[in-house]
């Protein structure tokens, strides 16, 4: 079975075509008691994410496990306004694309997080830093690599 993955670098591909609408899946959801969203104080809130009974197993880590102390964690904010702004003016008054900032008013509802995981409980993730909102589905979860995901050099423009 392994050998239906293996693929060298040269080998060809046919790449399918991207699909221009996408259906995805919770995984779990998030429990904290944050009731709507906020642009700062996530470094404090400590979550759950309680995982559906058809992952636990990944979820108490089975074959591919969530032992790495910071995870990224990818979810649906269900709460996000319709009305979505072009930019933003942040709290240093420079104005910013909406793309270009972490703000929760995404065309697509889509976020992104680095979490710190705190520890386990059965089928349920406890992490600090999520900077989703009570009930948000969470859609999957990767190990945070330093090797691919610290970027040194990495700056806010403008600032």
């Amino acid at each position: 079975m392994r050998a239906l993955f293996r693929r060298r670098r040269d080998d060809e591909w046919d790449r399918p075509p991207a699909p221009a609408e996408v259906t995805l899946q919770a995984i779990g959801f998030v429990r904290n008691g944050v009731a709507k969203p906020r642009p700062r104080g996530w470094d404090r809130v400590e979550s759950r994410l309680e995982f559906l009974p058809e992952h636990t197993r990944e979820a108490r880590g089975g074959s591919s496990g969530t032992a790495t102390p910071s995870s990224w964690r990818t979810w649906i904010s269900q709460r996000a306004h319709r009305k979505k702004p072009e930019t933003l003016t942040l709290a240093s008054g420079r104005r910013y694309g909406i793309l270009a900032t972490r703000s929760q008013l995404r065309p697509n509802h889509l976020g992104v997080s680095v979490a710190t995981i705190v520890g386990h409980d059965g089928a349920t993730l406890l992490v600090r830093g999520l900077d989703a909102i009570d009930g948000t589905p969470s859609l999957d979860i990767k190990p945070y690599l330093p090797e691919y995901d610290s970027v040194p050099e990495a700056h806010i423009p403008g600032a």
